[in-house]
């Protein structure tokens, strides 16, 4: 993160001037002299603040107002609020907390405890975005059914196995290896990301669960960590293959040109009892199937 912005919303000058007297050595700083321009920065992307240093008692617009309007907006009701007040009331705290503000400073203002609790609040901010980032990071290299099940306390990273009727998919290029073999790696990396971008999406969008890319191999199966029903997560696979099939048409012709042979893809698909879960070591696991039903997909396919 680079130098945050902190923005001060107070109807009194002088209290804006103490603040920014504060933290203009350490922060970016805006300023808003009442609630409606405040939440017209607040709103503006290219304006909105890392932090809101709040005062209460504001004609028109008070800050509880400001607040409210803030958490109603998804973009901005992650914005950390302090409220800078003369209100000492315990009721008046206990509306701002409930309302989601995250410290109160009360005046007269102590300089050194605004720097501790902007600053303590500032790097919650940055921890929670690291947290955000390498969440999103490890998620791809989850299937995303799997990474919501995991982040909803559905799912938990043990060894352990469990016997469902799942509906496995399987598919790979007819003839990839000779396709591919003269390809410069840069070609091959931009055609096979392409197709297999593709056809994860598809996947996705029928809520299938993307268990692992072999080379150009898929595979794909429906009934787990969600099912629709044993019947419904067929259909939904079939629904997928059809409209893979339909899609790898428009790859054709970037693809048909490769070693001169038509481009196809075979796919395979099968329904049964499967054993599904964590398999591997304490320190390293994949979340996959095993089964009859798997080599029956794989051989068909």
């Amino acid at each position: 993160m680079d130098k945050p912005v902190i923005l001060i919303v107070d109807d009194v000058p002088d209290n804006i001037d103490i603040l920014k007297n504060i933290l203009q050595d350490e922060y970016r700083l805006r300023v808003a002299t009442n609630g409606k321009k405040a939440l017209s920065i607040i709103n503006d992307p290219n304006k909105a603040p890392h932090l809101v240093l709040l005062d209460v008692m504001m004609p028109d617009m008070n800050g509880y107002e400001v607040l409210a309007k803030m958490k109603e907006n998804k973009d901005s009701s992650e914005i950390p609020v302090i409220f800078v007040t003369a209100e000492g009331e315990i009721t008046s705290e206990e509306r701002g907390f409930e309302l989601g503000a995250v410290d109160y400073i009360t005046k007269p203002i102590t300089p050194t405890l605004v720097k501790m609790r902007v600053a303590n609040h500032i790097n919650l901010l940055k921890a929670r975005k690291k947290i955000e980032s390498l969440a999103t990071q490890f998620s791809r290299y989850l299937s995303p059914s799997v990474s919501k099940s995991l982040s909803e306390g559905n799912h938990f990273a043990n060894i352990g196995s469990q016997r469902k009727t799942l509906t496995v998919f399987f598919s790979d290029i007819v003839s990839f290896t000779t396709r591919t073999e003269q390809m410069e790696p840069k070609d091959l990396t931009k055609c096979l990301n392409s197709y297999l971008d593709t056809m994860a999406k598809i996947a996705l969008k029928h809520q299938g669960t993307v268990d692992k890319y072999i080379g150009d191999a898929v595979m794909v199966f429906f009934g787990d960590p969600e099912s629709k029903g044993e019947t419904k997560d067929a259909c939904s696979c079939i629904a997928m293959a059809l409209e893979m099939q339909e899609a790898i048409k428009n790859l054709a012709h970037e693809w048909g040109t490769l070693q001169g042979s038509p481009f196809s893809v075979r796919m395979g698909i099968a329904t049964g009892e499967c054993t599904v879960g964590n398999f591997g070591s304490e320190s390293k696991m994949d979340y996959t199937i095993i089964g009859n039903t798997v080599n029956l997909a794989s051989r068909m396919e």
